[in-house]
């Protein structure tokens, strides 16, 4: 399915019906396809799109389209016009900091919020600017490396290594999928809505009324201390531990996703 929002052409993926309605977005590299694992089991409807530089989604590739604030605008503009209720909001990684944004910028449309680990932007100006540089470089390599390359150095992150573990098959699954990624595409993400382009939250979580869950995995460490920090400032936050999971916790280990989402939502 396709859909127009300010002049870029989303790809959508539908299934089920009635309520609750979900909203999964996904990380960096990732697709519409991100949460086929455990979309099935979720009661309602799932809805989950290419979000603006991945996948099927076709927009300008300029800094000011891709922006942060252009994607959340664009999917506020979506809810607002399909649906008549608020919605549950999932947002992984990248899609976890949109999935934020959008809850500060428009918490009437938001019944639910779902962070899986994910910041709240980065407090610290002189860090702010090393996150740029950092994703201009990585968008630099995108445009003038090959993207199998960028994949097999993006794979070894330390991030992901929690990643090796999952079946060979998962693994070639997911590597196709960044494969018939659009480099271009991701360098203009990169510079729109990598980290270090993102307004700093952190001074709003304190005004965040939405009932939010943040998810993590107990062998990342890195956001367990973000989310951790999150969680302290969210007036209505509950925080989920999964065992044996790393960054990716929808993918590492569904059925512990599953039951926190299902256990922590209600129909609307």
């Amino acid at each position: 399915m396709q859909i127009k929002i300010n002049h870029a052409t989303y790809s959508l993926k539908i299934t089920g019906v009635g309520a609750p309605v979900w909203l999964l977005l996904h990380g960096f590299m990732g697709s519409k396809y991100d949460f086929d694992n455990i979309r099935s089991a979720l009661p309602g409807q799932v809805i989950t799109l290419d979000l603006l530089g991945h996948g099927q989604t076709i927009c300008d590739l300029t800094p000011t389209r891709l922006a942060f604030s252009q994607q959340i605008k664009d999917l506020q503009i979506f809810l607002e016009k399909y649906f008549t209720q608020p919605i549950n909001l999932v947002g992984y990684s990248m899609g976890g900091r949109l999935a934020l944004g959008l809850a500060i910028s428009a918490p009437q449309l938001i019944a639910q919020l779902f962070l899986e680990n994910c910041t709240a932007g980065i407090a610290d100006r002189q860090k702010q600017q090393s996150r740029q540089h950092q994703d201009a470089l990585l968008a630099q390599q995108l445009r003038q490396k090959s993207l199998e390359q960028f994949i097999d150095n993006w794979e070894n992150l330390p991030l992901f290594a929690s990643q090796k573990n999952l079946s060979t098959k998962l693994q070639q699954q997911i590597r196709l999928q960044r494969q018939h990624q659009n480099p271009l595409a991701l360098a203009a993400s990169l510079e729109g809505m990598g980290t270090g382009v993102m307004p700093n939250y952190w001074p709003q979580l304190a005004q965040l009324t939405l009932p939010t869950t943040i998810i993590t995995g107990d062998l990342d460490a890195k956001f367990q201390k973000i989310t951790a920090q999150m969680t302290a400032l969210l007036p209505h936050a509950h925080r989920f531990v999964v065992t044996n999971a790393g960054h990716n916790v929808h993918l590492e280990q569904p059925n512990q996703y599953l039951t926190i989402l299902q256990e922590h939502s209600y129909a609307n």
